[in-house]
């Protein structure tokens, strides 16, 4: 039986819709025009996977989150200030979303897993393929975090971690940021920072970067849970785009904690 043991279905209104309405600098997003906001409200607040579909109902990606209401709702506060071009596209195109719910967290990782390399969605990137890993060197010096991640390691490189990590990386910095500097908005970041893929290399200005890495180094061995504790326990932005953001965010540190993965080693 699998573990995922409820299914829902939907699919937007039939109707024609002008290319103009498709516009994602529209003052109203294409998925609230198209579905509803009522449709967002009712989905489960619960772990599980969900499908976008297009026009011809052609599968376009497969995600996963601990909260499906959260997670697949955050995809009508995309905009082209926060969030790359090739997220952009995919939400101009969601014509069906389809979800399944899971009875835990980890169940809705491991069946995303499955989908992906049985599926392989054309917007989806990691998962898709077994990828070579990644190693990750990080340090703290002058008042400066410095991260780099690789495909080579190093004496004092960790890891190895899976080929998703290189998104996992990108949340990471960004929480270290936003924990030193909580007052900042999102357009005050460092160039690059609010990108899904972040740059292989950063160099973070941060009020105490000792803590910081700390912090990075027992969260991604597995042996802590305060980053993600202190993260969820800020005050929300008050910009509602920003706190779907954050909540994105979030949720992908909490799906690196529930995968499966073998421990990484220390030091190469």
């Amino acid at each position: 039986m699998s573990a995922c043991d409820e299914e829902r279905d939907s699919a937007a209104p039939a109707v024609k819709v002008s290319h103009r309405q498709l516009k994602l600098l529209h003052v109203e997003n294409p998925l609230s025009q198209r579905f509803g906001n009522a449709f967002f409200r009712a989905l489960p607040a619960e772990p599980g996977v969900y499908f976008f579909h297009g026009a011809e109902d052609q599968l376009l990606y497969i995600g996963q989150s601990n909260d499906l209401r959260a997670r697949v709702g955050s995809y009508r506060h995309v905009t082209p200030e926060q969030h790359p071009k090739r997220t952009l596209r995919l939400v101009s195109k969601i014509a069906r979303i389809h979800w399944e719910v899971c009875a835990t967290a980890v169940e809705a990782v491991e069946r995303e897993r499955l989908l992906l390399l049985e599926h392989r969605p054309p917007f989806n990137r990691a998962g898709v393929w077994k990828g070579e890993p990644w190693w990750l060197t990080a340090e703290a010096s002058n008042g400066r975090l410095g991260f780099e991640l690789s495909r080579e390691p190093n004496e004092h490189s960790l890891g190895p971690f899976p080929p998703a990590f290189r998104y996992v990386f990108g949340a990471l910095a960004r929480s270290v940021y936003r924990l030193a500097y909580p007052e900042h908005s999102l357009a005050s970041y460092p160039h690059g920072l609010v990108h899904a893929a972040v740059p292989l290399c950063l160099r973070l200005s941060l009020t105490e970067p000792e803590a910081a890495l700390e912090a990075v180094t027992t969260f991604i061995t597995g042996h802590s849970e305060e980053l993600p504790a202190q993260l969820a326990a800020l005050p929300a932005p008050q910009a509602v785009g920003e706190q779907e953001y954050w909540l994105e965010n979030l949720d992908r540190l909490q799906r690196y904690r529930a995968s499966p993965m073998p421990a990484p080693s220390g030091p190469a």
